[in-house]
C-alpha cells in the first residue's frame, strides 16, 4: 500500500512496472474544506463517484489523471501526491491528492456528450469531513480509506 511519505522514486518505479491496460487514475480534489465529486443520476438512481478514468497505454498515471480531469471537468490540475491505491472490480485504481487547479468545474468531454435524461453528470462540492455520511459514494473502499486519512 502507498503512503504519502514514500518518495517520488518509488512512484516512478511503480509506474515503470505497471500494466496500464487495466488502471484507473483518480483525483481527490480538495478546496476550502470541500471535495469535488461527480454526482451521477443513472436510470433514476443517484450516486457519487470520485472523478477520474482509465489510463491510456502511452501515458503514466499522473498524465492519465491530469487528462481525465481536463476531459471531465475542464480543469487544469497540479498533483500533490499519491494518497492510496485500491482494487475495484478487478481494476487497480490510484487516488491522487489535488489541492491546486485552474478553471471552474463544468461537465465536458464524453460525459457531456453522453448526458441525457437517463444518464446525468454534475460536478458537486461537498464538505470533506462529511463524506462518511454519504451512503451512495463509490467505491466504498476508497471512501473508507479517505475517511481514515481525514481522521489523522
Amino acid at each position: 500500500m502507498w503512503r504519502g511519505n514514500q518518495t517520488k522514486q518509488n512512484l516512478e518505479k511503480l509506474i515503470e512496472n505497471t500494466d496500464f491496460m487495466n488502471k484507473r487514475a483518480v483525483a481527490v480534489i480538495i478546496k476550502d474544506g470541500k471535495i469535488l465529486l461527480m454526482r451521477r443520476i443513472k436510470n433514476g438512481r443517484e450516486y457519487f463517484v470520485f472523478p477520474g478514468g482509465g489510463v491510456k497505454n502511452d501515458e503514466n498515471l499522473e498524465d492519465g489523471v491530469i487528462r481525465e480531469i481536463k476531459e471531465e471537468f475542464d480543469l487544469g490540475i497540479k498533483i500533490n501526491k499519491l494518497l492510496f491505491q485500491i482494487e475495484n472490480q478487478g481494476r487497480e485504481e490510484f487516488y491522487f491528492l489535488v489541492k491546486e487547479f485552474t478553471g471552474l468545474p463544468k461537465i465536458s468531454g464524453e460525459e457531456k456528450e453522453r448526458m441525457n435524461i437517463n444518464n446525468q453528470y454534475y460536478p458537486i462540492w461537498l464538505e470533506l469531513f462529511e463524506i462518511a455520511k454519504i451512503p451512495n459514494l463509490y467505491p466504498e473502499e476508497a471512501k473508507k480509506k479517505l475517511e481514515k486519512l481525514i481522521k489523522k
